[in-house]
């Protein structure tokens, strides 16, 4: 794997699993050869958003075994996912304590048969806790995207992450910001879902670039099954900023 890129945030409901499961379509869609962890080991999101989800119950899992071969992906549109979602139900819950789910982390990352990646895409959940401190210690040269939404308490939450990969000398690539407006299907106009953040309470105004503004878009597929944005509405003003982020992200990482 030649670099591997992790999408996270300061506050949960920005659309960071929605973007990282965007964005790594986007680029095998490009050609490039693509993984992607779901890493949010209590409520694993991407799974369902492409209608990948388990419904029996597991009795158990494994964390580890040296006669057990590696995990194999599941390949949707290209890309090839692993997430917690694949070993439960999911409706079960997973109430592990962080022992456990640190062993859990390991083998959703390390112990797949990933073949031969260009980039490792991993969604990490929100926050700066000891999952997230987990994930860091296995991939410690892993770059980040930061994700918010034009609200004061997005970028709150996001400058106390900018803060604490600042002092882990952790690389940022740069931010997205996502939800930052809607326009109108009616009169194509673009309308302002949030008053924007003064830059003083941003994390522009740590230093982190700005890689790109969303717009919110609600999508239905109409086809009876969930699917990326860039799948069902490439066309959408939210589908053609997305391509052009995933553009900007390659760009840098070249």
């Amino acid at each position: 794997m030649t670099q591997t890129i992790v999408f996270a945030s300061g506050k949960g409901g920005v659309g960071k699993s929605t973007l990282a499961l965007n964005t790594a379509v986007t680029l095998a869609q490009q050609g490039l050869r693509i993984g992607l962890v779901d890493a949010d080991i209590y409520g694993p999101d991407i799974p369902a958003m492409v209608g990948l989800t388990r419904r029996t119950p597991a009795r158990s899992v494994t964390l580890w075994q040296a006669d057990i071969p590696a995990d194999e992906p599941v390949e949707y549109q290209g890309v090839k996912i692993m997430s917690a979602q694949f070993l439960i139900a999911e409706d079960q819950p997973l109430d592990w304590q962080m022992p456990l789910v640190g062993l859990l982390l390991r083998r959703l990352v390390h112990d797949v048969a990933w073949g031969d990646l260009d980039l490792l895409l991993v969604d990490v959940p929100p926050g700066t806790g000891d999952l997230q401190q987990e994930l860091f210690a296995l991939v410690p040269d892993a770059r980040v995207v930061l994700v918010v939404t034009p609200q004061y308490a997005a970028h709150l939450d996001g400058r106390k992450l900018v803060s604490m990969l600042q002092r882990r000398t952790i690389s940022i690539v740069g931010g997205v910001e996502n939800m930052s407006g809607l326009d109108c299907p009616s009169c194509g106009d673009h309308i302002a879902l949030f008053p924007r953040v003064a830059n003083e309470y941003a994390i522009w105004g740590q230093g982190v670039e700005e890689l790109g503004r969303i717009p919110f878009c609600a999508v239905d597929s109409g086809r009876g099954t969930p699917s990326p944005l860039v799948v069902s509405a490439p066309e959408s003003a939210a589908g053609r900023e997305i391509v052009a982020f995933a553009k900007k992200l390659t760009s840098i990482l070249d």
